[in-house]
């Protein structure tokens, strides 16, 4: 079992993940911002381009250079000598949330009590977090004992009034997807690959 005051500052980090994949990328470089550029059937102030053109190169099946935050897999499942996950068999998830800068103190305040009522949760083995300041994009990597614990956590309080903000905070290009899997495929790699073969399911 992790320590408490580790779980504690996890929590607190993830729950940041979406001020600092604002960072940076409100501003498309010409001034003009996509909080308050226009909409993305009218031009922005910034030459003609739509707000969105500073993300065309992002995309939920490739992974971001420029990612940062709890890169590496932590919590009860973690093995604390090598910090690798232990063996086994699992219902991995990911969400991949792309999201709109202006929204990133809504997404802020949603976030920490997701984040703290999960680790809370019967079932959970392992979490990981990331952002990417250049694309405003957020992803989460979570590994559960068995699928009925993770859908025991989606329904929880917290992330069923996050997921009522969803389609308000994300740019249209929002996803979650789970399998079952061993140790091996609980990966960074293996979640975009998921996700950029996935047909639909955006949010």
């Amino acid at each position: 079992m992790m320590n408490g005051l580790l779980l504690k500052r996890i929590a607190v980090g993830l729950g940041m993940l979406a001020a600092m994949a604002a960072g940076g990328c409100a501003d498309d470089g010409d001034g003009a911002s996509s909080a308050n550029g226009g909409t993305a059937d009218e031009p922005s102030g910034g030459g003609g381009a739509p707000p969105s053109a500073p993300f065309d190169g992002c995309s939920k099946g490739e992974l971001e250079p420029d990612r940062e935050g709890r890169l590496e897999l932590a919590g009860p499942g973690v093995d604390a000598g090598t910090g690798a996950l232990k063996p086994g068999s699992y219902l991995v998830s990911t969400t991949y949330l792309a999201m709109k800068p202006e929204m990133a103190p809504t997404m802020t305040e949603l976030s920490g009590p997701v984040m703290e009522s999960l680790f809370t949760m019967k079932g959970l083995v392992a979490v990981a977090a990331t952002s990417s300041s250049s694309c405003a994009a957020v992803r989460t990597l979570t590994v559960w004992e068995s699928e009925l614990d993770m859908y025991a956590f989606v329904g929880s309080p917290a992330h069923v009034k996050a997921m009522g903000q969803a389609s308000s905070i994300s740019r249209g290009t929002s996803n979650v997807i789970s399998w079952e899997g061993s140790e091996r495929e609980a990966t960074w790699e293996e979640a975009a690959k998921r996700l950029g073969s996935e047909v639909g399911g955006d949010i």
